[in-house]
């Protein structure tokens, strides 16, 4: 056993990623409860944030509003579902209310909760309210295990000199101006929320998780670059799932997943916790490779053997169609802000 003292922070937090990760995806593979496929997803989403554990007061806190959230997605499923209408204009108000708390500087992963429940819960809703019920249950069971998850990879491989990320002093823009971001972002997810309704395509959840992830990013206000980043990010997510899918269709086994995704989240690891500005995206771009292998080797509880090309190009679609839209959103309202100025 190497001396983990002298390892640096950040080798550090890749080794806990990457051991946590791996016996993250090993128990959803086993398990397979509804909705097994958020806890390697949260897992991954906690410990790329670096810094020190979650105290226990705040994770208890954060469980109770997680359980909040998931009860508001599953009342608009069962009592709003019924009357389309309705129930899209809740959706899109609770879109554009956790779009401006997001951009005022919210909680991150409480923001990513409950688009995952207000854009998941309803199409679940669509199957039965049993299947919805155990839906819901596993959705918490997940996260909460995720929490713990975390708690006991932080005393497995502790490290003092951890400290929690100081929140940048950010010149927060005008109400009226994060309403404006907030608008387009909602406008923009719309179209994706109807297709999934629509076609009831109750069998591609892991792709509105996917959504409900990437639309969290800053690229619109980073502009080209932070968009051409994004989906550089992903990319090599896709690439890094492939190449791990054939090399388990060649040695079909859980050693071989557990094997793939160490090495994965090692090799992702030194990007996510270094000091570069796109260390962010690269968290993203490992979660794309967790949605990728779990659906497509029955990981997440789909049937074994989904196409992962299919996976890939719906994910590869969705990421294209969220940051392009964005950044001509963006840049086309600057360009009229612009225009405006001069007149």
């Amino acid at each position: 056993m190497p001396n983990l003292a002298r390892w640096s922070s950040a080798q550090l937090n890749t080794l806990r990623l990457a051991l946590a990760l791996t016996v993250s995806v090993l128990i959803a593979f086993i398990g397979g409860w509804p909705g097994t496929f958020i806890m390697p997803v949260f897992v991954c989403v906690l410990l790329s944030a670096g810094g020190p554990p979650i105290p226990l007061g705040k994770g208890l806190f954060l469980l109770l509003a997680v359980a909040i959230l998931l009860l508001i997605g599953r009342v608009i499923a069962e009592v709003f579902l019924p009357h389309p209408v309705v129930c899209l204009l809740l959706v899109s108000w609770l879109l554009l209310a956790g779009q401006y708390w997001a951009i005022r500087g919210g909680n991150q992963l409480l923001i990513v909760i409950l688009f995952i429940a207000i854009l998941i819960l309803p199409l679940v809703g669509m199957e039965s309210k049993e299947v919805l019920d155990a839906f819901v249950g596993g959705l918490f069971f997940s996260i909460a295990l995720a929490v713990f998850m975390c708690w006991f990879a932080h005393a497995l491989i502790p490290d003092p000199r951890l400290v929690a990320n100081a929140k940048a002093e950010l010149e927060l823009p005008s109400k009226q101006e994060t309403y404006r971001q907030a608008m387009i972002k909602t406008l923009l997810v719309l179209p994706l929320l109807l297709m999934f309704y629509l076609l009831k395509m109750t069998s591609d959840l892991l792709v509105l998780v996917f959504v409900a992830l990437l639309i969290q990013m800053p690229s619109a206000e980073v502009g080209i670059k932070g968009s051409i980043g994004t989906l550089v990010a992903n990319a090599l997510g896709g690439l890094a799932a492939v190449i791990c899918y054939n090399l388990l269709v060649l040695a079909p086994s859980p050693v071989m997943l557990g094997l793939a995704i160490f090495t994965v989240a090692l090799l992702f690891g030194p990007k996510i916790y270094s000091d570069a500005p796109s260390a962010q995206l690269y968290g993203t771009g490992l979660n794309t490779v967790i949605v990728l292998l779990g659906g497509a080797t029955g990981t997440f509880g789909d049937d074994a053997g989904t196409d992962m090309y299919v996976r890939l190009l719906q994910i590869g679609a969705a990421c294209l169609y969220i940051v392009g839209a964005l950044s001509l959103a963006e840049n086309r309202l600057r360009g009229d802000d612009s225009k405006t100025a001069t007149t």
